[in-house]
């Protein structure tokens, strides 16, 4: 090991109370990976230091990859990468790829540094990238690790050094929490994959331990909200409930749930789901309510497709309107039936999406509009015998398998005629239109369906990339928001948006030389005929 290592170490160490590095037992499961973390904080900025240790494996050669893509975002946080140990070569392979050489059982320790990467308020879609603050970060192991490439259901030993962390922080991660700095050695025996799913965060959280069922888990929330920790907990509690309960299965001996505020008062919510986790992001001023779905939705993913079997990155392309699209159909439709969600909030839910589809690209969103057509077809053409949870756990059963799209067919096929097959086919791979089921599952009949001429949801500008440049970006000439006043160029200090809600008003905060200035407008666009649902007055839906 190159001295340099403990020359950066004992300067780094100089701030950080004195806490020997942690002592991992040699004897675990498959190949043993660690990864050790020292913070700097420098103004407003963290850098974590990062030491990765292994040994070499039987061939000489090992491939490194590096976290440049994730979610839809590129990524530039980790930098500075570089071979502490003699007797390491580390060359180039392609993008993102690094190629390792050693003799064979040689200890191996890669130094890097990671870095916020970008600019501004923290704001969607920010998460995706690792979150470094001086009072805290958060990051998982797609988006921060470095990672040797094993096979993702190889049996592993991975450690984790959190003891140059500051005292006062506690510790949540995927493997273990501490809010007390007694506990900041952990190790997990799985597999790789999830270790690559994984969840980290530490920081200025409140932690709390509490039960959902017979099973713990614990909630690490920063920030104020208009709602208590202990409100957090009960909703948590509940909605998590409600799904394992369709699952049948809370086989969950630890789990995390992460909650954090992002920098606006209203208009976004988010999730990811990690293992034994998922993270929160929301806007601070928004109500305990409008997190339900987004609650569901990724609990709902610890199933689709965590426990269904592995996954490739080709055919997580591949099968996205099945893996997020069903699970976006089931979010809202569990926390319905169990009473969570009102019939009005659910059918409006459902014409969002139904308005969008016929000239939606979006795998996610059409994944939802199929999956409602899908259930309502497996009913009728069973006589109420099945339903599409029968292929959700038909999926689940058959999580031997990796998941591919002809899995995913052959599973759906078994519950479907000639006639429906051929059909859903030409849905799923040719992006056609299709006939809402009526009645709509889950509502009976205390719903109609209409054909109806309706304006599409169109917001005028490219919100997304208005967002990570902190300016308007993309406004259509002839759209709702360039009538209402919105320019390219203009700094965007503020967006509150809901999202598919052509009746609701968009508000989007410039700032121009008198100061800030709101601009609102109706984010509709073209017409287009669509499938609508209707309650019908007087008729009880459950």
């Amino acid at each position: 090991m190159k001295a340099s290592y403990f020359v950066v170490l004992a300067v780094l160490l100089t701030s950080i109370p004195a806490r020997a590095e942690c002592r991992f037992s040699t004897a675990g499961v498959g190949r043993t990976v660690t990864y050790r973390f020292v913070p700097e904080v420098t103004g407003s900025d963290l850098v974590l230091h990062v030491a990765l240790e292994f040994q070499v494996g039987p061939k000489g050669v090992e491939e490194i990859v590096l976290p440049l893509q994730w979610a839809g975002e590129t990524l530039h946080s980790v930098t500075n990468l570089r071979v502490i140990s003699d007797g390491i070569v580390l060359a180039d392979s392609s993008e993102g790829v690094k190629q390792l050489r050693g003799d064979a059982g040689r200890p191996v320790i890669l130094a890097y540094d990671l870095k916020k990467d970008w600019v501004g308020p923290l704001t969607g879609p920010k998460q995706f990238h690792p979150v470094l603050m001086p009072e805290y970060f958060e990051f998982n192991g797609d988006n921060a690790l470095v990672l040797p490439v094993f096979d993702g259901g190889q049996a592993v030993t991975a450690n984790f050094d959190w003891q140059k962390l500051p005292s006062s922080w506690a510790v949540a991660t995927s493997f273990g929490t501490d809010s007390s700095g007694a506990q900041r050695c952990q190790t997990h025996k799985g597999l790789w994959i999830e270790v690559v799913r994984a969840l980290f965060a530490a920081g200025d959280f409140r932690v709390h331990h509490f039960q959902i069922g017979r099973r713990p888990a614990v909630l690490a929330v920063r920030g104020q909200w208009t709602f208590t920790d202990q409100e957090a907990i009960d909703t948590i509690r509940k909605v998590v409930g409600v799904v394992r309960d369709f699952w049948r299965d809370d086989n969950f001996p630890y789990f995390l749930v992460t909650l954090k505020p992002y920098d606006q008062d209203h208009g976004s919510i988010e999730g990811s789901a990690f293992t034994n986790a998922f993270w929160l992001y929301g806007s601070r001023l928004d109500s305990l309510s409008s997190m339900l779905t987004i609650l569901s939705h990724e609990t709902f993913h610890l199933w689709n497709p965590l426990r269904m079997g592995s996954l490739s990155n080709e055919a997580a392309r591949a099968t996205g309107w099945f893996t997020e699209g069903f699970t976006r159909y089931y979010g809202p439709l569990l926390v319905y039936n169990a009473g969570l969600l009102s019939p009005t909030d659910y059918v409006d839910s459902l014409n969002q999406d139904l308005r969008r589809f016929p000239t939606s690209n979006d795998p996610n969103l059409r994944g939802r509009v199929i999956a409602l057509w899908l259930d309502g077809a497996i009913r009728r053409e069973s006589r109420g015998r099945s339903s599409l949870n029968n292929v959700m756990f038909a999926m689940v059963r058959g999580r031997n398998q990796p998941i591919t799209i002809e899995r995913v067919f052959h599973t759906i096929d078994r519950y479907l005629s000639a006639d429906t097959r051929a059909e859903f086919r030409r849905v799923v791979q040719g992006n056609g239109d299709l006939i809402a089921p009526d009645p709509a599952p889950a509502l009976s009949s205390c719903s109609r369906l209409s054909r109806e001429n309706v304006p599409m949801f169109d917001l005028g500008f490219d919100l997304d990339g208005s967002r990570s440049a902190n300016t308007v970006k993309g406004v259509e000439l002839d759209g709702p928001a360039f009538a209402a006043g919105l320019r390219n160029g203009q700094p965007l200090t503020g967006v509150s948006v809901y999202n598919g809600q052509t009746d609701r008003l968009a508000t989007i905060t410039i700032r121009g030389d008198a100061g800030d200035r709101k601009i609102a407008y109706l984010p509709q666009g073209k017409t287009v005929m669509v499938w609508q649902y209707h309650l019908v007055p007087g008729q009880p839906c459950r």
